[in-house]
């Protein structure tokens, strides 16, 4: 089997399982996690699937944002249940330490939906939910504020990779092992960068 087709039959797969019910399934599955505790966000499987799949992205994103919706409504839940439990999880996740608790607790001092508003890489939805929780915040405006950190958070670099799989379809089979390389580098970087 030549590269060309090797690269085809991949992302071929791809499409396949993100247009079937596992991929949105997959999503959920994962959001949630991380909502709760997974330290690596979804956002890369949801861009390898929107490469190979990217008529899928209503599908697929909404799919992240109910699993983070059901992954938020559990850990506020365990937060409110055992503050102190939470805390110390959360801080022996990578990534995770006081000052950012501290800054998370201010950030949602006012529990407006927009204070989770966040451009790109930051702070984890996780650590916005627990301050929300343990914080004497009304609890209404937070289902909406996880919604729109997902769209402003996640959506825009999720709209890209769909373009990209529309645009250049046949372009990404043939260089398949360059791109996925490439992403993998560029998720690898990011959190380097970000534990480091």
């Amino acid at each position: 089997m030549s590269a060309a087709a090797t690269g085809r039959s991949l992302l071929d797969d791809l499409a396949r399982f993100a247009n079937g019910p596992g991929g949105p399934l997959a999503v959920f599955v994962w959001a949630f996690a991380e909502a709760v505790a997974l330290p690596v966000i979804p956002d890369v499987l949801l861009g390898l699937l929107l490469l190979a799949a990217p008529r899928r992205f209503v599908v697929l994103f909404g799919s992240l944002c109910l699993g983070s919706l059901a992954g938020s409504l559990l850990l506020y839940a365990l937060t409110v249940a055992g503050p102190d439990t939470v805390r110390q999880g959360l801080l022996a996740l990578p990534g995770i330490n006081r000052p950012m608790v501290t800054a998370a607790a201010a950030t949602v001092a006012s529990g407006s939906p927009t204070c989770l508003l966040l451009f790109g890489p930051g702070t984890p939805l996780k650590v916005f939910t627990f301050a929300w929780a343990s914080g004497a915040i009304s609890p209404v405006g937070f289902l909406p504020a996880v919604i729109l950190n997902r769209v402003s958070r996640i959506a825009p670099l999720a709209l890209a990779q769909a373009g990209l799989g529309l645009v250049a379809p046949d372009f990404l089979r043939r260089h398949v092992r360059v791109v996925l390389g490439l992403y993998g580098a560029a998720y690898l970087a990011t959190y380097a960068l970000y534990l480091a």
